[in-house]
């Protein structure tokens, strides 16, 4: 057995997240419940008008990747993290908060850009919109990269945003060489309707042979067919995928494999903020995946979780909730 049942990639960022009214976005012209990539200055400027008409809650360690390497190793897997941040507060930050739980890395690095940021600005109806500055995390190079993380791995995750960077992109088409063959099965998440719709060509190109594990939603799964019909878009997802988890919100989700579609009943939950429910069902997904379980018990863990993660503000829970949800899961299932 190898020493990492699941390794992260993904962007390295900090979130920083404030509770708005859906009328600052409509104000600022920002489409609700996107993610949009931004340069460093306006940035600035945005958190100077958040800071000036909301509170901002307490600083999280973020990106997608990492977030749902959180949930799996609060979870009981052995994880770790390919990622990139600076050598400056923030950068600090990250690598202890991974550190605490046992993640390991290698993602502190020098360079002239700082560690990257997120801008989460959460609704009254709990959606999640995103400005995203990615800093030194989108300089991921090859060269930054212990090649052990990869060899010692069973499962990597990549998330759908590194293809908007040429050097993360680049680098993770290594990784997803490099990782087939040393036999670790390769699972991507698209991460965003956005990111699906600005860099489909180079998110087929990670699956010109079929991945075995895809996560998304149904936005992200629209844009990526190209389609509306259900039956249309598991047949385009099953070209490049083995084994498909469609995200529905409240709804639950669907697990596609060749064999069967299965639809898992979502569980009731006060939602007051979206961020990162995707990344904990991944999270819980991936755990239970390396612990041997069935994808149905997976994906219906997964829809657990992520309905108790819409309950409290940012993207993750505290480590020791993670266990304690498993076991009132086994509980009532």
């Amino acid at each position: 057995m190898k020493k990492i049942n699941v390794l992260g990639v993904g962007n390295a960022l900090v979130d920083k997240q404030f509770l708005i009214e859906d009328s600052f976005l409509e104000d600022i012209s920002i489409d609700k419940g996107t993610m949009g990539l931004c340069e460093s200055n306006y940035q600035e400027e945005l958190y100077k008008k958040l800071s000036k008409h909301y509170k901002k809650s307490e600083d999280a360690c973020g990106g997608s990747a990492t977030n749902t390497i959180f949930a799996a190793s609060s979870l009981g897997s052995s994880c770790g993290f390919i990622g990139k941040v600076a050598n400056d507060t923030n950068g600090h930050f990250y690598k202890e908060d991974l550190e605490k739980i046992g993640i390991q890395n290698n993602i502190i690095s020098q360079g002239k850009e700082n560690t990257g940021t997120c801008l989460i600005m959460i609704s009254p109806d709990a959606e999640r919109t995103m400005s995203t500055c990615l800093g030194i995390s989108a300089d991921l190079n090859f060269s930054d990269i212990d090649e052990n993380l990869i060899n010692n791995s069973e499962i990597i995750y990549l998330e759908g945003y590194l293809v908007s960077s040429d050097p993360c992109f680049e680098t993770s088409k290594k990784i997803i060489k490099i990782g087939r063959t040393r036999n670790v099965k390769i699972s991507i998440s698209l991460s965003d309707p956005n990111i699906v719709k600005a860099f489909k060509s180079r998110l087929e190109s990670w699956m010109t042979v079929p991945i075995d594990f895809l996560f998304c939603n149904f936005e992200e799964a629209k844009s990526f067919c190209e389609s509306e019909e259900i039956e249309s878009i598991k047949d385009s997802l099953l070209s490049v995928a083995k084994n498909i988890f469609i995200t529905d919100g409240s709804n639950g989700a669907f697990v596609i494999t060749k064999n069967f579609t299965k639809k898992i009943d979502g569980f009731p939950a006060k939602a007051i903020d979206t961020n990162g429910a995707g990344d904990m069902f991944a999270g819980g997904v991936l755990n239970l995946i390396a612990k041997e379980k069935t994808l149905e018990e997976a994906a219906k863990f997964g829809c657990f979780l992520a309905s108790k993660g819409v309950e409290t503000i940012g993207p993750r829970l505290k480590q020791e909730d993670y266990l304690k949800l498993y076991e009132k899961f086994l509980k009532i299932n």
